[in-house]
C-alpha cells in the first residue's frame, strides 16, 4: 500500500482529545437541536420523502423554459392543489422538475359516485362493489348478480358496459379485465395513471405539448409509508447492536464502547445536517447511514487491530502513547480509504434524485467516519482501560 505519511511520522492526535471531544459534542447536541426546532417550527424533524409520508413523486420534462411557481399554478389548477414543485440541477437536464404530492387518487370521489351511478345504469341492478386500494391506479368492481358473467358472450358484454360506464362519468380507462373465476364476478378496472392525469393537467394549463416526458413516477401508500419508516429506524439500530456484539467478540468490552459511540456520532450529525439544510430523507439516505456505519466500524477495527498488536509489543510504553503510536502508523491507509469522497462527491454533484441525496449522505459521513475512528473511538479505548485497570487494581488490593 502506498505511504503518504513517512513512517516514524509522529503527530499528536491523543493529546487533542479534549477539544475534539468539545467539537464532537457540540455538534452532536446541536444535530439533536435542530431535530427538536424542526418539529416546532415545521412540524416534522425530518423532511421525509415519499417513501415515508406516502404519496407520489413525479419527474417531468418540459420542452419550454417554465418557473417553478408556473408550475405549482398549473398543478393546483388541474385539481394538485399543495404540490411541492424543485427545479432539478446535475444530470437531470434542463427544464426538468421534480413534483412531489400527497396521496391523490387519479379518480376523485365524486368521479367513483358518479361511475357507480353509471355502471348501475348499465347493468340495470345496483352492483355489489366498487373498491379503491390506497395508492393504487386500479378499481375493482363486483356485479351483484353471476348471469352478467358467467352467460355466453357475458363477459365481453360486461367489460363493454363498464368502459362506457367509467367513460361516461369521466374517467379514464386503459384496461378492463376479469379478475379471477367468472363466478366471482369481479372485474380489475386500470385508470389513466397518475402521470397521465398530471400530464393532462399540466398542458391544459401551460399549452399543448408543453410537458415532453414524465420517466419517473413513483407513488406510496400512507400505511406503507410509516412501516417503511420505522423499519428503516428499526433497521439502523439493530445494525449498531450487532456491530457492538462483534468488536465485542473480536476486541474486549474496553474496545466495542468507542466503537459505538463513533457510529451514534456519524448517524446523529449526519441527521443533523439533514435536518439543519432540510433535504429530503428517504430510504436511499437511510440506506446511506447503514454505509457509513460500515465504513466507521471498518476504519475503527483497523485502529483497533494496531493497538492491540502494539499494546502486545511495546509493554514498556503508556498505554496513551501506544494508542497515538497506533492511530500515526495506520494513518496513510485512513487517509487512502477516505478517497471513496471523490466517488461520493460526484454522486452527490452530478446524480439526481435519491442518488443525489444518498451522495450527499455519504461524502458527510466519510468526513465524519475519518475523524471520529481518530479522535473518538481511540481516545475511548484509553479512558476504558484506564478505568477497567483501575477497577483491576481496586480488586487485587482486596
Amino acid at each position: 500500500m502506498p505511504q503518504w505519511i513517512k513512517p516514524g511520522t509522529t503527530f499528536e492526535f491523543y493529546g487533542t482529545r479534549r477539544r475534539a471531544y468539545a467539537i464532537s459534542w457540540g455538534l452532536t447536541v446541536a444535530s439533536l437541536a435542530m431535530l427538536g426546532v424542526n418539529v416546532l417550527v415545521r412540524g416534522s424533524a425530518l423532511n421525509y420523502g415519499t417513501d415515508f409520508t406516502g404519496g407520489s413523486q413525479l419527474q417531468v420534462q418540459f420542452t419550454r423554459a417554465v418557473s417553478p411557481s408556473r408550475v405549482r399554478s398549473a398543478l393546483e389548477q388541474g385539481g394538485f392543489a399543495g404540490s411541492e414543485v424543485v427545479a432539478m440541477a446535475g444530470g437531470a437536464g434542463p427544464n426538468t422538475f421534480m413534483l412531489r404530492m400527497g396521496e391523490v387518487s387519479v379518480c376523485s370521489d365524486a368521479e367513483r359516485t358518479k361511475a357507480k351511478a353509471e355502471l348501475q345504469r348499465a347493468f340495470g341492478r345496483p352492483i355489489a362493489k366498487l373498491e379503491h386500494k390506497e395508492g393504487s391506479d386500479k378499481l375493482y368492481v363486483v356485479l351483484s348478480s353471476a348471469s352478467d358473467v358467467t352467460k355466453k358472450d357475458a363477459e365481453d358484454a360486461a367489460v363493454g358496459k363498464i368502459e362506457r360506464a367509467f367513460a361516461a362519468a369521466g374517467v379514464d380507462v386503459q384496461q378492463v379485465r376479469l379478475f379471477g373465476r367468472a363466478r366471482d364476478r369481479a372485474f380489475e378496472v386500470s385508470l389513466g395513471g397518475l402521470g397521465t392525469a398530471v400530464e393532462r393537467a399540466l398542458n391544459k394549463a401551460l399549452g399543448p405539448g408543453s410537458v415532453g416526458d414524465i420517466p419517473q413516477v413513483e407513488t406510496v401508500g400512507g400505511r406503507m409509508g410509516r412501516q417503511l419508516r420505522d423499519s428503516g429506524i428499526k433497521a439502523l439500530i439493530y445494525s449498531m447492536l450487532l456491530i457492538l456484539l462483534y468488536i465485542t467478540l473480536r476486541f474486549d468490552l474496553r474496545y466495542a464502547p468507542g466503537a459505538l459511540v463513533a457510529l451514534v456520532h456519524d448517524v446523529v450529525i449526519t441527521v443533523g445536517v439533514f435536518a439543519l439544510l432540510w433535504h429530503e430523507f428517504s430510504l436511499s439516505v437511510v440506506a446511506a447511514l447503514m454505509t457509513i456505519a460500515g465504513y466507521s466500524v471498518n476504519d475503527t477495527i483497523v485502529v483497533f487491530d494496531r493497538i492491540r498488536e502494539d499494546a502486545a509489543r511495546l509493554r514498556d510504553r503508556k498505554f496513551d502513547r501506544v494508542v497515538n503510536a497506533a492511530i500515526n502508523e495506520t494513518l496513510s491507509r485512513t487517509l487512502l480509504t477516505s478517497l471513496t469522497l471523490v466517488t461520493c462527491l460526484a454522486l452527490w454533484l452530478l446524480g439526481t434524485g435519491a442518488i443525489r441525496e444518498f451522495g450527499f449522505a455519504l461524502s458527510i459521513g466519510i468526513v465524519l467516519g475519518t475523524y471520529s475512528s481518530i479522535f473518538v473511538a481511540s481516545p475511548m479505548v484509553v479512558f476504558l482501560n484506564e478505568r477497567f485497570g483501575t477497577i483491576g487494581r481496586q480488586a487485587a488490593a482486596r
